[in-house]
């Protein structure tokens, strides 16, 4: 059981992670349920327990749940065909709802591990923690889950610790830091920083100091630039004229691959373009073409995870990528680029501390989040406001809200994050939802939805 006196620190978290690992292998469980997130660090973190679970040679099957239902309608169709076997289930990147949690599980005589970098959505204090759920979650000891521990980072120390040679694997943690934290790779803290210096260390990846056009780093330079999404470069928008006309100004060939560009070209398309564009990047490899790069291979992970999870889970054990995965790449950056030039000239609604965007009809919902994310960490809008983008979600009737807020919001703001306002409105306004400090969603009623925007700044004090 976890200590709900638990204090900010390293040495408690590591503390209770190897709590969980003993009692994991003390429980000799004959059946395990692996669910994970729909996303590039839910498919590596479930792929991470998978190998384990193949390693121990214990029975187990994998599933992935996308939070459109509740967890108590989600969860019954398992306990209804679940035997006399001693079962375990293991959520990995997607229990942060843990009040929900316990009371749907507190009475089975299951066991739950839950390995979560989401923030939880009560204090830990106030909840009561039944002896058969085992908790892990970093935000709980001060750690941020976004630039300090992805949820593949979490479940890659819990399977290493168990088995060692899980080292091999860590290049699936690697994919999920990167889908997760959307930066280069030497901007990345604490224990994501320790797991990726590690699988470095060991030759699994390797490291790239130059040009960091995420999105396109397989690319000729000319295209690198149209398809660049991080940075999303406004000089360019997609446009592949307008990056042949930078480059043939500058004398650089547009021939030339992102990672061959010498110091000298680098510091001239630099100087050239309103954007950051120097860092540092990884590769595997043992792959090739679009999947040899770590971003570009995570964000296909992320455009497969909402639409074809076969295809995803597959992805992870290509060298190379299929012509399917391929124009699905490609239509994404397309769509993507097109939607974050959108979002720069869209009319919003704009309060003190908050921007509200009606996407309704001007960008697909299934693109909401995404576009939010990337406009957000390419501060396409003002990085001190809180960004509120969504519209109706036509199945349900209910607003659907993609909550993004900047580092620079938190310095402002601390500790009133997307996680902690997606909190307030549900405890005021009801609907469900959950996150991050820098990012969330959240569902509400279209007469909660009016509340909230003639109120916002309230909601976010």
């Amino acid at each position: 059981m976890i200590d709900v006196n638990v204090k900010k620190g390293k040495k408690k978290f590591l503390s209770q992670l190897e709590y969980l690992v003993e009692n994991f292998l003390d429980n000799r469980y004959e059946h395990v349920i692996s669910i994970s997130h729909n996303d590039a660090d839910g498919f590596s973190s479930s792929a991470l327990i998978q190998n384990l679970l193949h390693k121990l040679q214990i029975p187990f099957e994998y599933h992935i749940f996308n939070l459109a239902q509740s967890w108590k309608n989600y969860l019954k169709g398992f306990f209804s065909k679940l035997g006399n076997k001693k079962t375990a289930f293991i959520f990995t990147d997607i229990g942060s709802n843990i009040s929900e949690i316990i009371q749907i599980i507190k009475d089975r005589k299951e066991d739950f591990f839950i390995l979560d970098h989401h923030e939880i959505d009560q204090k830990i204090e106030d909840l009561e923690i039944p002896d058969n759920l085992f908790l892990l979650n970093p935000t709980i000891y001060g750690f941020d889950g976004l630039s300090d521990i992805a949820g593949a980072t979490l479940a890659y120390m819990f399977a290493k610790r168990i088995k060692p040679s899980i080292i091999k694997l860590g290049w699936l943690a690697i994919l999920g830091i990167s889908g997760d934290s959307l930066k280069s790779m030497d901007k990345l803290a604490s224990f994501n920083k320790e797991v990726y210096e590690e699988i470095i260390e060991e030759g699994i990846i390797l490291e790239l100091d130059g040009l960091i056009l995420f999105g396109g780093m397989h690319e000729t330079i000319k295209e690198g630039l149209r398809y660049s999404i991080l940075p999303f470069i406004k000089e360019i928008e997609g446009d592949l004229q307008k990056s042949k006309k930078i480059l043939r100004k500058l004398k650089i060939d547009e021939n030339r691959p992102v990672i061959k560009l010498n110091s000298d070209e680098i510091e001239k398309l630099q100087g050239s373009i309103n954007a950051n564009i120097i860092g540092k990047s990884a590769i595997f490899p043992k792959k090739s073409g679009i999947l040899k790069f770590v971003f570009e291979h995570s964000l296909l992970l992320n455009i497969l995870g909402f639409n074809n999870i076969n295809a995803a889970f597959n992805l992870l054990q290509r060298p190379n990528i299929t012509l399917y995965s391929k124009k699905t790449y490609y239509d994404y950056i397309k769509n993507l680029i097109k939607n974050l030039s959108t979002i720069s000239r869209i009319q919003r609604d704009v309060s003190e501390k908050a921007i509200f965007i009606d996407a309704e009809g001007k960008i697909p919902p299934s693109n909401w989040s995404d576009t939010s994310s990337f406009a957000t960490v390419n501060e396409i809008l003002d990085p001190n406001k809180m960004l509120f983008l969504g519209g109706e979600e036509q199945r349900y009737h209910m607003i659907k809200l993609s909550v993004r807020c900047s580092n620079k919001y938190l310095e402002k703001y601390p500790g009133k994050g997307a996680n902690y306002v997606i909190e307030n409105i549900k405890k005021d306004l009801g609907g469900v939802g959950g996150g991050h400090k820098l990012a969330g969603g959240i569902k509400i009623s279209p007469n909660s939805f009016h509340i909230l925007r003639e109120n916002i700044d309230k909601f976010l004090e």
